[in-house]
């Protein structure tokens, strides 16, 4: 029995231990046959990421391909465009050499007609003095022979010398005569000439009215706010005097203050100072302080930005930042109540226009015009005239010598010797008399009228005289007794000399002189 069951457990055991043999075996050759598929599995996966990506190159190398074909019909597009651009740059350029060309050749035109005008000027003015000295000369061999003859009291031979010397006269004048009448012929084509390009000139320019007349007061609302504003007995009042160099006066009774100094820059920062104390409720000597510091910087900001949009409107490049500053400070600069730094720009459109229409450079006549009274930004500080101080200031500067000299000859502290020099005289004389720029007062206007009177009055030969116009023009009645038709000319020509040395007043006098005859006969 014990046998039976001992073969039984070995029978079971053995059947275990088969079962799990077989187990084990059918496993392993099941965990082969999937790790053969699996490998098969990524080799196919292997061949199809291959393929996929051979597919992706392919197309990324037709798409570069299909790209950089644009690109070069593009780059070719833009080859062809920038040739055509190369093309009508290097016309325009021959174009503005062309007229280059043309303009130097009408400048020497010019200059060969004024050469010529002088020319012209110096034969006449020789002939009339070699016939004056030759008639001089006839004369006294005249009088010498009438002396030595005189003795015979030969009436015959009198007469025929009278006649003589009054032929001898009558060529003199004649010849006298024709040289003036030339000379003023010449003169009234050049006045055709000149007014002709003015009108073309002005026609040109077109400009809005500049309605700034002077740096104004600063008001209050009420004497308490004046009261905060200049502090306990004047003391921000006088911080600010001392800070930025003016002086300030108090008009209690109409509530406003008022500030004078010689620098108009000074006065434009006392101004803003004021102003912005004036905003302020309370206030002490470090805020006053700040203030004034801050007013300082914003002031000088402004002027240097001023001086740039200047320079902008009149498309002026190369113009150094000191002369753009000096340009700038002319905004707070007044002469006759007209605002200096708009007066500049308004030169330098107008001279800029003549100097076109006259064949010369537009850039180099709008300089001229813009820097001719720079030295007002100066002249308080400088000793001289602010035409001179003005062109030493732009000679710093390396600016070209025309426009240098034009500067220092528009108030004839030198002889102007160049056109760009007479344009600018022109165009100054053009901004500074036109309707509006300029504001006198009545005392100016009398002294005028009084100055001319007595100019007239010193003249015998004028019996009476008219001032019309506003003092423009003068209008002589002579003696036709005493002054002859020879003698209008010469006696207009001498009060039109004294009008100059005596007066200087701007724009042009006109000097009409009268000789009235009265003729009768009876029949």
């Amino acid at each position: 029995m014990e046998l039976i069951h001992f073969v039984f457990f070995i029978g079971v055991f053995f059947g275990l231990t088969m079962t799990l043999v077989w187990d084990f075996l059918e496993k392993r050759v099941l965990f082969r046959k999937v790790k053969i598929e699996a490998k098969h599995i990524l080799e196919d996966a292997q061949e199809k990421v291959d393929e996929s990506v051979d597919l992706r190159k392919k197309e990324c190398q037709k798409k570069n391909e299909n790209k950089l074909h644009i690109f070069e019909k593009e780059k070719d597009i833009l080859k062809s465009n920038l040739q055509s651009i190369e093309d009508k740059i290097y016309e325009k350029k021959n174009e503005i050499m062309t007229q280059i060309r043309d303009s130097n050749t009408q400048i020497n035109k010019n200059q060969n007609s004024i050469s010529s005008l002088r020319k012209e000027k110096s034969r006449i003015f020789n002939e009339k003095q070699k016939s004056q000295n030759s008639l001089k000369e006839h004369q006294r061999k005249k009088m010498e022979y009438l002396k030595k003859e005189i003795s015979l009291e030969s009436n015959a031979l009198r007469e025929e010398l009278k006649r003589e010397l009054k032929e001898d006269w009558k060529d003199y004048i004649k010849s006298s005569l024709s040289a003036e009448i030339m000379s003023l012929e010449d003169r009234q084509s050049l006045k055709k000439s000149a007014d002709f390009y003015l009108n073309l000139a002005l026609n040109r320019f077109q400009r809005s009215y500049c309605s700034e007349r002077g740096i104004p007061s600063v008001k209050f609302k009420s004497k308490k706010h004046l009261e905060n504003t200049i502090g306990e007995n004047k003391k921000y009042l006088d911080q600010l005097e001392k800070e930025c160099g003016v002086d300030v006066v108090v008009n209690e009774e109409n509530l406003y203050l008022s500030i004078f100094g010689i620098d108009p820059v000074r006065r434009e920062w006392g101004r803003m100072s004021l102003e912005k104390l004036s905003s302020r409720s309370k206030a002490n000597p470090s805020v006053v302080k700040k203030i004034i510091r801050l007013s300082k910087e914003k002031l000088f900001l402004k002027i240097k930005n001023d001086g740039v949009k200047i320079c902008k409107r009149l498309k002026l490049r190369n113009v150094s930042p000191e002369v753009q500053n000096m340009m700038g400070a002319l905004r707070y600069r007044y002469s006759f109540a007209q605002n200096q730094h708009f007066h500049c720009e308004e030169v330098g459109w107008l001279c800029g226009l003549l100097s076109s229409e006259m064949g010369l450079s537009l850039k180099l006549g709008q300089k001229a015009g813009m820097f001719h009274d720079i030295g007002k930004a100066m002249d308080h500080s400088i000793d001289g005239s602010h035409a001179v101080i003005g062109a030493e200031f732009l000679s710093q500067y390396n600016e070209d010598p025309d426009v240098i000299h034009a500067v220092k000859a528009h108030h004839h502290d030198i002889a102007p010797s160049s056109p760009l020099a007479y344009l600018v005289i022109t165009a100054d004389s053009i901004s500074g008399s036109r309707p509006g720029a300029r504001r006198f007062t009545e005392d100016s206007y009398n002294q005028k009228i009084a100055s001319l009177e007595k100019i007239l009055q010193s003249f015998n030969d004028i019996e009476d005289f008219y001032i019309m116009n506003a003092g423009r023009e003068i209008r002589v009645i002579v003696n036709a007794e005493r002054v002859n038709d020879e003698g209008v000319i010469e006696l207009s020509q001498k009060i039109a000399k004294e009008v100059e040395k005596e007066c200087s007043y701007p724009g042009l006098i006109k000097v009409a002189v009268v000789r009235r005859s009265e003729v009768s006969a009876t029949a």
